[in-house]
């Protein structure tokens, strides 16, 4: 079952063309990922289906319900989580604020109840510690709960992220090149953690350009060249398509890397 449905989605930017006439479908309980060359729309796809853009043309379905042009915030609230391409975290908040940011989706207690300390609001302020405190922990992070975010290395403001997405509960996480800026032993353990968000039954939709990952994890591979589709399927047939080697990876590439 599709748990996302993009139809026909096309979005122009006066007369460029980003995203052209795509269909894909990210089945639900699956690790999906997007990969193309710089600039052929891969991060235009997530801003639209995350309601930063609303496509020119074509629909995009979340749980079978049209979602194209729908809020941010209400995306939140019924399933959707994203990261960012280039990191969106608190600098001055710590690793614990940043990942409590990620919550306020699930919390019930209006303003009245924060300037009261009503018992309901103390029991779910324990509630919300609670919750942050797994999310950190699942994303080995526990240990540096305390430390403000612009303090710690690319690899953890990548994995501080990823906890502040699930902190809100998701049914699919859309992850924009989680493994940019991490070195080997990060990029093992990040493909570890993604696995792992599955087995939460969290379906996982990446764009990433490192192919040792995307081969490594996914079950299903789409690929972009100037706004199309040009390729979809397991990552076995993605990487022997001709169309993308010629337009993404390479002979040589292939030769080294995906023996």
């Amino acid at each position: 079952m599709a748990v996302l449905e993009l139809k026909q989605a096309t979005i122009k930017f006066g007369g460029l063309v980003a995203v052209d006439s795509v269909d894909m479908e990210v089945k639900k309980g699956t690790i999906h990922a997007l990969i193309g060359p710089n600039g052929a729309g891969k991060s235009t796809i997530f801003n639209l289906i995350t309601g930063i853009y609303k496509p020119t043309s074509g629909s995009i379905f979340f749980e079978g319900n049209q979602v194209d042009g729908t809020p941010t915030y209400k995306l939140t609230s019924v399933g959707i989580a994203r990261t960012f391409q280039n990191i969106r975290l608190f600098d001055d908040l710590t690793v614990l604020d940043n990942v409590k940011i990620g919550i306020h989706t699930r919390v019930k207690s209006g303003l009245l109840g924060a300037f009261t300390k009503m018992p309901s609001q103390q029991k779910e302020e324990k509630w919300i510690e609670e919750q942050v405190l797994e999310e950190l922990d699942f994303m080995n992070l526990y240990e540096k709960r305390d430390e403000l975010s612009k303090n710690l290395s690319y690899g953890e403001q990548r994995r501080l992220e990823i906890a502040r997405a699930l902190a809100s509960n998701p049914k699919i996480i859309l992850l924009d090149e989680p493994a940019a800026g991490m070195n080997p032993q990060e990029k093992v353990s990040l493909m570890q953690m993604i696995n792992a968000i599955r087995e939460r039954d969290v379906t996982v939709f990446l764009v990433e350009h490192d192919m040792k990952v995307v081969m490594g994890i996914s079950d299903t591979v789409s690929v972009l060249d100037y706004g199309k589709k040009i390729a979809e399927g397991s990552p076995e047939e993605v990487k022997n398509n001709e169309d993308v080697i010629a337009a993404y990876l390479g002979a040589d590439y292939l030769k080294t890397h995906m023996k």
